[in-house]
């Protein structure tokens, strides 16, 4: 069993790329969205100062609708390329850190969902990932952090 944390969260300027993605298009659209983001910032004035996320709104089915990016910080304005900023609002969270490759990702946020049931919670209508790691080498040493908001 993976330890699991209740964390009050604050809220967060994140700058993101936004859309709905089929299942198996993630991986592209995160490349091109992390890049966009990653480009976009700097030359906005601003700096990034988290690890990328995936900040996933609803529930996936053969499509997801996703928002991938960074924190951020400093006078952040992207009025253009697809890049918003915004607020992605905090407060009270289980949050958890898988340890191991991506396709472990299914079981985690299914373990993650059975504890908020089991204390007779309710999430809010979002998650995220934050990947700790750079997805390189052994993939038994990525490091991804899940967030679960709380209702």
């Amino acid at each position: 069993m993976v330890e699991h944390n209740i964390l009050e969260l604050p809220s967060e300027t994140v700058a993101v790329v936004r859309s709905v993605v089929p299942m198996d298009g993630l991986s592209a659209f995160f490349d091109e969205a992390y890049g966009r983001v990653a480009g976009a910032v700097p030359a906005a004035g601003g700096r990034i100062t988290g690890p990328a996320f995936a900040w996933y709104h609803g529930m996936p089915g053969e499509t997801v609708d996703v928002s991938a990016g960074f924190v951020v910080a400093g006078d952040v304005h992207v009025p253009d390329g697809g890049v918003h900023v915004l607020e992605r609002p905090g407060g009270r969270a289980l949050v958890t850190v898988h340890a191991g490759p991506y396709e472990g990702l299914g079981g985690a946020w299914a373990e993650l969902a059975s504890a908020v049931v089991a204390r007779g919670w309710q999430g809010r209508d979002d998650v995220w990932e934050e990947y700790l790691t750079e997805p390189t080498g052994d993939p038994s040493a990525l490091r991804t952090r899940l967030v679960m908001p709380l209702a």
